[in-house]
């Protein structure tokens, strides 16, 4: 039983989408991914018919892996083989990988397990259906390039302390600023606000698609009504782009839960987030 693995072609996609609505319970990702990312996509084959699905984002450090192998090849070997042959590739580049699964899963959690893939954290998948919000104008400008000193420290220190406040990242550290993240951040600032209180930079936040993540207020000037007001105006602006729901992240713990609630998002499902620390492989001195 040979795999033939290759990247996802615009051909594939209906039939792709076919397979991943057969399971509703493990399809979110890979459908968003789908719609929003498709480059992230591969497709494994045997003979003329697709058989898996993976989800691959590689990171200098850490990698991001999702597998889903059609309902009718389960319990074969196939998704086994298919991490693995992912694996050997990522850890070439990366050391850990995060993968993630619905936290009442069974057999996705006992198959990551078997694996070798320990718990990290568990994070509450959200939806905003209920369209804009009645606000009005707010000091939030596209972000700029000459803002990258600011709004990274406001966004590494207010996540560091979430993450430590949470309990399930105790090796949490401050993320550093690097060029390297400073030329991703500008390559980007059409999807990219800066909130800005008292002509300073007070928050910051970033959209993907339909998706709204890395909001992070300076924690000086938390609980002051900012982070609401900013995350009402983010929402806006994806409605505006065309989008008929607003979905987040939000890790269980985190007191921004109730902020979302109060906004009329809902909890769609709950997934844990497991990762493996791999070593790439040494090299011989001759």
């Amino acid at each position: 039983m040979k795999l033939i693995y290759k990247q996802i072609s615009e051909n594939e996609y209906a039939v792709v989408r076919e397979m991943l609505l057969k399971d509703m319970k493990t399809n979110e990702n890979f459908l968003w991914a789908l719609h929003n990312q498709p480059e992230t996509l591969a497709v494994v084959y045997i003979e003329r018919e697709i058989v898996a699905v993976a989800l691959i984002i590689p990171g200098k450090k850490v990698s991001c892996l999702i597998v889903f192998a059609a309902t009718q090849y389960r319990r074969k070997g196939i998704g086994k083989s298919v991490v693995q042959y992912y694996e050997n590739k990522l850890c070439k580049e990366t050391s850990k990988i995060i993968t993630n699964f619905h936290a009442d899963n069974e057999m996705s959690k006992k198959f990551a397990r078997k694996l070798g893939y320990e718990r990290n954290f568990s994070s509450a998948y959200m939806k905003h259906t209920q369209g804009k919000f009645a606000i009005g104008e707010l000091p939030v400008r596209l972000y700029i390039d000459e803002d990258y000193p600011k709004s990274h420290a406001l966004y590494a220190q207010a996540f560091h302390e979430m993450r430590i406040k949470v309990g399930d990242f105790p090796d949490s550290i401050v993320e550093q600023p690097s060029e390297r993240n400073r030329e991703a951040w500008s390559a980007d600032t059409a999807n990219r606000f800066t909130y800005e209180e008292n002509d300073e930079i007070a928050a910051h936040g970033h959209l993907e698609g339909n998706e709204m993540g890395s909001v992070s207020v300076r924690t000086d000037l938390q609980e002051q009504g900012i982070g609401k007001k900013f995350v009402m105006y983010l929402c806006n602006e994806i409605y505006n782009r065309g989008y008929k729901e607003v979905v987040l992240w939000c890790v269980i713990g985190n007191n921004a839960r109730e902020l979302y609630d109060s906004l009329g998002f809902r909890e769609l499902y709950i997934a844990e987030f497991a990762y493996k620390c791999i070593q790439p492989p040494k090299t011989m001195n001759i």
